[in-house]
């Protein structure tokens, strides 16, 4: 990501500000098919088609729970028997197709907020989407305990969307 003025703003000359600019090349979506994850997919893949940007959708598996695994086409019938969790991935797929984004698509395992921000740093994702709370219920006053760890784990920008 090309970031055009760095520093705090008493360090910010006003004769340095020029037009905005920021390279998006690669987009990371967290999803876990929740009200929440599916509005930040929205966003993500607006994102990504905005500056033509691949999106890379995953869902942290944190083997609680047994998952039938996404295939490569799955038909309209299959979806309806499908994990929530796992719907997530499914939805991203079908909206990054419908909108003409390049995109793929993971299961990773482990802790669900290191995986994300390793993840997006092992990717080299010049951006991190997630909703603000998920599936596990967590919920603190201003976000969802995994999204706040992502936010302050990441060195790489994260927006956090809300669900209406």
């Amino acid at each position: 990501m090309k970031v055009c003025i760095k520093g705090a703003a008493e360090d910010v000359k006003l004769a340095d500000i020029q037009e905005v600019c920021v390279d998006v090349n690669r987009i990371l979506l967290s999803t876990d098919g929740s009200e929440p994850s599916i509005a930040a997919t929205e966003y993500a893949i607006i994102m990504a088609k905005t500056f033509g940007a691949t999106l890379k959708a995953i869902f942290v598996d944190t083997g609680y729970e047994q998952l039938e695994y996404p295939e490569e086409a799955l038909d309209e019938h299959v979806y309806e028997g499908v994990h929530p969790s796992v719907k997530g991935l499914i939805i991203a797929k079908t909206m990054a197709e419908r909108n003409g984004v390049e995109y793929e698509i993971e299961v990773v395992k482990g802790g669900v907020a290191k995986r994300i921000v390793s993840t997006g740093i092992e990717w080299d994702a010049d951006m991190i989407v997630m909703g603000d709370t998920g599936r596990t219920g967590l919920k603190r006053i201003a976000l969802g305990s995994v999204s706040e760890a992502v936010v302050k784990g990441s060195p790489i920008p994260v927006l956090v969307v809300k669900a209406d």
